[in-house]
């Protein structure tokens, strides 16, 4: 019966002790971008199968890619459709993200190219993500802060 209450015990010190091991390695705070990351859709245009977006980057750091969402219904407030698996050309689509093949520079413009395919897109919202260096490691932030939303008059 001793031997029991005392395997139980090791057991749970055990537990204890690896616990909080790991949980060193779980970040106390998430990942920030800074408050000058801000992006918006400085034109558009739209024809009867694509989209030209013009991002222009008007933060003060640089942009390494951005989540792109688009809506079909002008009653929706929020776009939840995701654009970038009809990235045409302007960057490299992985997943639901869009990766740009050099950053965008504060005060500079992107075109991205999409195949709409006679879709007819109400509301855009962009996210941007950067690059930032956290404990010595760079990781990739998205900037939920930096969110830009446009309108866009029935295309096609």
């Amino acid at each position: 019966m001793i031997g029991y209450v005392l395997l139980i015990t090791f057991a749970i010190i055990i537990s204890i002790v690896v616990y909080k091991w790991l949980s060193t390695y779980v970040p106390k705070e998430g990942i920030e971008c800074p408050d000058g990351v801000q992006i918006y859709v400085s034109d558009y245009n739209c024809s009867n199968s694509t989209l030209n977006l013009t991002l222009r980057n008007t933060g003060t750091f640089n942009i390494n890619g951005t989540y792109i969402y688009y809506s079909t219904n002008k009653s929706q407030e929020i776009a939840t459709k995701d654009l970038s698996l009809n990235l045409s050309y302007g960057g490299t689509a992985f997943g639901q993200e869009i990766r740009f093949d050099s950053y965008l520079e504060p005060n500079k413009n992107r075109t991205l190219n999409f195949n709409i395919n006679a879709s007819k897109i109400y509301l855009i919202r962009i996210l941007p993500m950067r690059y930032q260096i956290e404990k010595n490691k760079e990781r990739l932030v998205v900037c939920g802060n930096g969110e830009t939303k446009q309108i866009i008059n029935y295309c096609p």
